[in-house]
């Protein structure tokens, strides 16, 4: 029976490559998704390219209403912290804010995708209020680390710039 199996799968793979010119790919990763979840946040292109062919983070940085937009770089503590956390929760980064709120203090949202193919589809979830989604992140605490927890978060989504509001 295996081997009846395995000959029809290489009968199905040999009619894609005739077919299409190609084998399609089989799984997503989370990279993908990452991608994807870029994509329906409305981030601005440049960024989503940067991210998809180069693997490049970037930092929406909210400061008195400006919103600064920069790309994390390589060599950075936030780079190193973005990979501490990928290597001890599995999750892939795709974006972080960065913000003040009253009476919490100076925190990074780590906007992630879970390790979790069952997780994905509910990881970016845009809002019945107009240009908002609510959105998987590690939020970081930076006054207080040891409140830092997963969770989701509520992005207000301005020409391609995300800003956390709640």
């Amino acid at each position: 029976m295996e081997n009846k199996d395995k000959e029809d799968r290489n009968a199905y793979r040999a009619e894609q490559v005739r077919r299409y010119g190609m084998i399609v790919k089989q799984s997503v990763r989370q990279k993908d998704v990452a991608a994807w979840a870029l994509c329906k946040l409305n981030v601005s292109t440049p960024y989503i390219l940067d991210f998809k062919e180069n693997d490049n983070v970037y930092l929406f940085d909210c400061d008195h209403d400006r919103n600064n937009i920069q790309r994390i770089a390589p060599s950075s503590e936030l780079m190193d912290k973005i990979r501490e956390i990928e290597k001890a929760r599995n999750v892939k980064i795709y974006a972080v804010t960065h913000d003040y709120m009253p009476y919490v203090g100076e925190m990074y949202s780590f906007l992630c995708i879970s390790p979790y193919q069952a997780d994905w589809c509910g990881m970016v979830n845009l809002t019945s209020i107009k240009h908002h989604a609510r959105v998987y992140a590690y939020v970081y605490n930076v006054d207080s680390p040891e409140c830092s927890e997963s969770g989701f978060v509520v992005l207000r989504i301005t020409d391609g710039k995300l800003v956390r509001v709640g």
